[in-house]
């Protein structure tokens, strides 16, 4: 249905088979018919952006090239924002087809946009043709506008003695074609003396021309002589012809020329550029190492780039791979380093290696100095596909590189369009090794003094800083007003699902995070369970004073007990639906999946029903006071299991239920069989009672196929009751099936679960402490997408700005919402600063708190914090190990270092007995 595009400034889809048109077609037909009012409300961005297939330009161009547009029209694409600097494949702009097409309107309107953008009219070059080049030689000069539009540019400063890439001038164009009208023009109108000499075509000057030709009929300006010319626009041709040949050098590969051009000083040329690029960006895309160097030696700036080609040269050098040329703009550069030279070397990374392209030694010597250095670029920052720099290495790129990323900073939680982090194709021994790295402490510190310091460095495990979209000027620049809140644990989340990555989950960075976080978190799970346990217990008093008391008079302090619980469970179960609400409206497809809402939803039903429902009957009362009391005590227990000391009891508990009923589920064909079976062979003899010698009738308890299925799974706990069945009718075959259903389901299947239950409850047992850091993990994440998560619809506060801007606040009202509590969970920024955590080990594993963060810290709970003490022996082994690691390392180098010492030496000696050999040889003969 969709077909992408050709184009370079759109990405967008297209329909090909819809009845409906779409909006570019829309537009189009707007523009054409000149429907400003109706062009404003649809216009956007991406509109304006567009190629349309039939012309391959965007709207602005269309519209200064239709004829039956007219001038307001195309101010409104402009004043929408269109891209007057926009070029074609030709280099044309809407400058130059406004010219082209002759009509003064329209070029006016789109030289006071370039006005408005602050462009002057002399830089709009295409091919190094100004837009008088262009009127002159493409305009309709039958057009009686032909004359006004040469006007209107000379009054607006066009540079009538400009050469374009032929060497001509405008008014030897207007010679050639013997346009006397635009002859006079020039030489009358033009504020500056014209040049009527300097420029030839066939050995020819406009002079010349125009006298042979009797183009003019009055006085033509005197000839400039050698000292005016040099003086006046002598000075410009001969830079435009040193240029021009700077240029030839390079597009021939001449480098010896081009280094030995005014004897290398070229210090006022290195910066000029010929329209298209500039000298250094052509001598970058030719590989001209020697010119590259020269040019930095005299000063070019190595950012400097041209309306035509916004490429700087390191990003050209990175898209070809050129390693050496890459290397010398690096070398002594510490300007901002465009973002895209990181993604470019990194996603054609494993491209072929030729002599001069080698994107692995380009991508080595960034990195090299990014970490000298990470100031130079925003190592997170993403593509038009959302991909960090780290998404496409750990897709291309060796470990080393990987490494080197994630040391300088970048974000495991960065996610791409398709909500692919770089953590998920990421080698589980590349990141613990990474995490070992984020131990950081001093190698030469003693680990036993008290003082000593352990930092914890969390930067790669959160996600890339967020700023508000528009700060409040009120509040200053300050970062911490201005950033965004992000979701902490998003990486540690979906470790802690992923197998592959789940036994990091008891490395020290990990669980100090998660420690602090619960810490973080914890005054809302007691706040919580304080009131649910306010609901369960207010609905346990009201039930048993009241709704299922049945005594037809209650006492005083019944009375009291019932009105007072009833207080309690109205208000606690309203908290109860709007919490439940709340998670709705957050997480709506999450919340349907988990079970445990499921248990809410009902046991909301059923408090609604016992606190809202008029007079229902006894019955009716009983059961539903039974099933509420159940299903509030199921409950009760499953939220104190959320406590990390007791999450591997709940753990256990709905591990081994799982188990137990997905085999149970499995083996219920054989059960209902047996249950039917035995209501096949029981059924006709009814079941009298031995009791008191009476002669009434009990139950048949495999009266029905329901009473059979009930009582064969009752029968599954031992209690057979055999005296009861009658097994004369059919002895055989009844007692056969009878010992069967023993051996096989009360014997095999039931011994079966039983191990099962055995094997789950020991293998979550010696998996403790891992289970319990994933279950705290999981909570965590659930609060924190709960207190950041989007409670009305951004789409719908984008509405409300569109409709009334004096609420600017509103897109980013659902952030400041829940502001307040979110920061009170988040540890970054404001509680420590730069992702890092300090903690000392000798200290009882105290962490430090900076003193001015104490005062928001837990409401006054963070001015003493000890991290447990298993973490902190494992966090001790790991720095040990770090350093016998390093002394290691350290012995290595040295032995290495030795010989080559060693070999450096031999080498020499070799060669002085070489030396020593050719003299005896020569001496002998």
């Amino acid at each position: 249905m969709y077909s992408r595009i050709n184009g370079t400034q759109t990405n967008i889809l297209n329909r090909t088979n819809s009845i409906c048109p779409t909006p570019e077609e829309k537009l189009l037909e707007l523009v054409l018919s000149n429907d400003t009012d109706e062009i404003e409300n649809i216009i956007n961005e991406t509109l304006l952006n567009y190629l349309y297939n039939d012309y391959n330009k965007p709207i602005l161009l269309i519209t200064c090239i239709e004829e039956k547009v007219n001038a307001a029209t195309v101010e409104t694409l402009i004043n929408s924002g269109a891209n007057l600097r926009y070029s074609d494949e030709n280099q044309w702009e809407a400058l130059h087809f406004a010219a082209k097409r002759t009509d003064v309107s329209i070029l006016t309107t789109v030289i006071n946009g370039l006005k408005a953008i602050n462009c002057n009219i002399n830089s709009v070059l295409a091919e190094n043709s100004n837009v008088l080049h262009i009127l002159i030689r493409y305009g309709d000069s039958s057009k009686e506008e032909f004359e006004e539009c040469a006007k209107l540019l000379i009054q607006n400063g066009i540079d009538v003695n400009h050469a374009d890439s032929k060497a001509m001038s405008p008014i030897l164009w207007a010679a050639k074609n013997g346009l006397k009208d635009i002859i006079k023009i020039i030489l009358e109108c033009s504020p500056v003396p014209v040049d009527l000499d300097s420029h030839k075509s066939r050995g020819q000057t406009a002079r010349d021309i125009i006298i042979n030709k009797k183009l003019y009929n009055g006085i033509l300006p005197e000839k400039v002589d050698n000292n005016n010319h040099h003086r006046n626009s002598g000075s410009n041709e001969e830079s435009t012809k040193e240029i021009v040949a700077l240029f030839n050098y390079i597009k021939s590969n001449r480098e010896n020329d081009f280094i030995n051009f005014k004897n290398g000083n070229i210090s006022n040329l290195v910066d000029l550029d010929n329209g298209n690029d500039t000298l250094l960006q052509l001598a970058t895309d030719k590989n001209c190492k020697e010119i590259v160097q020269h040019l930095i030696n005299n000063g070019a700036d190595r950012l400097k780039v041209t309306n035509k080609n916004q490429k700087s040269p390191l990003e050209i050098a990175a898209d070809h791979g050129f390693y050496e040329i890459f290397n010398i703009l690096l070398t002594n550069f510490n300007s901002p380093i465009p973002n895209t030279v990181l993604i470019s070397l990194l996603k054609y990374y494993d491209n072929t290696i030729f002599e001069d392209t080698d994107r692995s030694k380009c991508c080595s010597y960034l990195l090299e100095k990014l970490a000298h250095n990470s100031n130079l670029l925003d190592i997170n920052e993403l593509d038009a596909s959302k991909n960090s720099p780290l998404h496409y290495a750990v897709r291309y790129a060796d470990a080393p590189v990987i490494k080197q990323l994630l040391d300088i900073g970048a974000s495991l939680g960065s996610k791409n369009v398709f909500n692919i982090m770089p953590v998920q194709n990421l080698e589980p021994e590349l990141l613990e090794k990474h995490l070992d790295s984020c131990v950081q402490f001093d190698f030469k510190g003693k680990k036993d003094k008290e003082d000593f310091e352990i930092t914890f460095n969390y930067r790669t495990l959160m996600p890339p800083p967020k700023k508000l979209d528009k700060p409040d000027p009120e509040q200053g620049t300050n970062d911490l007003n201005n950033q965004e809140l992000v979701h902490e644990t998003e990486v540690i989340s979906y470790m802690s699902t992923a197998p592959e990555f789940k036994h990091l989950l008891v490395h020290p960075v990990i669980v100090s995070f998660l420690f602090m976080k619960w810490h973080r978190i914890r005054w809302l799970f007691y706040t919580n369970l304080a009131f649910y346990v306010a609901f369960f217990v207010s609905l346990v008093l009201y039930v048993f004073s009241y709704y299922a008391n049945f005594a037809e008079e209650l006492s005083k302090f019944e009375t009291f007990l019932s009105n007072f619980s009833w207080a309690v469970l109205l208000v606690t179960f309203f908290i109860l639906v709007f919490r439940e609400f709340f998670q709705i409206i957050i997480l709506p497809h999450k919340y349907f999946t988990n079970f445990e809402n499921y248990v809410e939803i009902m046991l909301i039903l059923l408090s609604g029903s016992i606190l809202f429902v008029n007079s229902p009957t006894v019955n009716t009362r009983k059961q539903l006071s039974s099933l509420s009391i159940l299903l509030a005590a199921f409950e009760l227990v499953l939220m104190v299991g959320q406590h990390p000391k007791l999450s591997t009891n709940v753990v256990m508990l709905k591990t081994v239920s799982y188990n137990f009923f997905k085999f149970l589920l499995w083996y219920s064909l054989l059960i209902i069989a047996f249950a039917l079976s035995f209501y096949i062979l029981f059924t006709e003899i009814p079941l009298k009672s031995s009791d008191n010698n009476t002669n009434d009738e009990t139950e048949d308890s495999f009266s029905d196929p329901g009473n059979s299925v009930f009582k064969t799974i009752v029968m599954l706990t031992g209690e057979f009751e055999a005296s009861d069945m009658n097994f004369k009718s059919f002895p055989i075959v009844s007692k056969l099936i009878f010992v069967l259903f023993i051996f096989m389901i009360a014997i095999i299947l039931l011994n079966l679960l039983n191990g099962l239950a055995v094997s789950d409850t020991q293998m979550i047992k010696n998996d403790a402490e891992l289970l319990g850091h994933i279950s705290r993990a999981q909570h965590i994440r659930y609060v924190e997408i709960m207190l950041l998560g989007n409670v009305v619809p951004k789409n719908i506060f984008k509405k409300i700005n569109d409709i009334c801007c004096c609420f600017p606040f509103a897109q980013n009202w659902n952030y400041a919402l829940f502001k307040p509590l979110a920061e009170k969970v988040c540890l970054f920024p404001h509680l420590f600063n730069n992702y890092e955590m300090t903690v000392y080990p000798n200290r009882n594993g105290q962490i430090f708190v900076p003193v001015n963060k104490k005062q928001k810290c837990c409401y006054g709970c963070c001015y003493n914090i000890y991290l447990n003490r298993e973490t902190i022996n494992r966090t001790n082994e790991l720095v040990q190990a770090r350093k016998e690691q390093r002394k290691t390392d350290q012995v290595s180098e040295k032995t290495e270092a030795e010989i080559c010492h060693l070999t450096s030496k031999i080498e020499k000696l070799e060669d002085l007995i070489l030396s020593l050999k050719k003299v005896v040889e020569r001496n002998y003969k």
